[in-house]
């Protein structure tokens, strides 16, 4: 019998790491962005026009150097994607690589397939360098409703004492045949210097970011677009060992645009005057 409870207590302690499930669920909104239904340029941004998503997903360590993650994301600009994909690290380096699809934007085709892979070189507690690409696997459209999707990232970030600064370059991009005669581009560009601050022992971790966002709705004879300097903060609050609340407000402060040959028409009072994207969500520890 002792052999048996033995045997129990040792097993369960080889188990319990393989069981670290990490659940992140995310509410997106915001008015940062061009009308998706839209087939003409807009001369004007209202600012009263929002958009909501959802966002869940997670991550399970498998053993020491293995994680699988796995989740369906929101993005304004990306639309919806699931994915799965296995993240192998040791000390210096991390490789992920698995399959995403593009899923529920277009009810012909319902999923669409893609290649996710990312990996990043660390010198510890120095400086760090990492880069990211998502990309649709397929030829060139061939009905309305396709559709294709990009993500890139590349990064460059060293440590001081207490603090994460980043160098940041994220484009996205969703190209989609709406109609047998119209396709339309939609793609986003961000450069951003961001400062990730924390302290041992601090249940709240906050992070700073500084960007210029270009954000573009391609059509075929003319281009919106909308060129935006942006203040962010990000918050980490740690309210028991299991959860962690997450906030995140960007907000715009100065803004430009165009409309074709002339100027988008941007609101100068009212509540359509702030212009912002929102996450709101919390981290659940198994």
């Amino acid at each position: 019998m002792k052999r048996f409870f033995l045997s129990i207590i040792v097993l369960g302690a080889i188990m319990q790491p393989l069981c670290s499930l990490e659940v992140t669920t995310l509410l997106h909104g915001g008015n940062i962005l061009f009308d998706k239904e839209k087939e003409a340029v807009e001369t004007s941004l209202s600012g009263t026009d929002y958009y909501y998503g959802l966002s869940v997903y997670g991550n399970q360590q498998i053993d020491e150097n293995i994680t699988l993650h796995a989740g369906i994301k929101y993005d304004p600009v990306l639309r919806y994607t699931t994915y799965t994909t296995i993240e192998f690290a040791r000390d210096f380096y991390q490789i992920e690589v698995g399959p995403f699809f593009g899923i529920f934007n277009s009810w012909n085709p319902v999923m669409k397939s893609g290649i996710s892979t990312s990996i990043r070189f660390d010198y510890p507690g120095v400086a760090f360098a990492s880069l990211r690409s998502d990309s649709s696997i397929a030829a060139r459209f061939t009905k309305a409703g396709d559709y294709m999707q990009e993500h890139n990232q590349i990064s460059v970030g060293y440590y001081i004492p207490h603090a994460i600064c980043s160098l940041n370059l994220t484009t996205k991009r969703y190209v989609s045949q709406q109609t047998k005669n119209l396709e339309v581009d939609d793609s986003f560009t961000e450069y951003s210097f961001e400062v990730d601050i924390f302290q041992k022992n601090v249940p709240v971790r906050v992070l700073l970011s500084f960007a210029y966002q270009q954000l573009e709705r391609i059509y075929p004879s003319s281009t919106n677009s909308l060129n935006s300097m942006v203040f962010g903060t990000d918050f980490r609050i740690e309210v028991s060992p299991k959860i962690t609340l997450l906030a995140r407000i960007d907000s715009n402060i100065y803004s430009f645009g165009k409309a074709g040959d002339g100027s988008l028409s941007l609101p100068d009072s009212g509540v359509g005057m702030y212009l912002f994207r929102s996450e709101l969500g919390a981290e659940i520890y198994f």
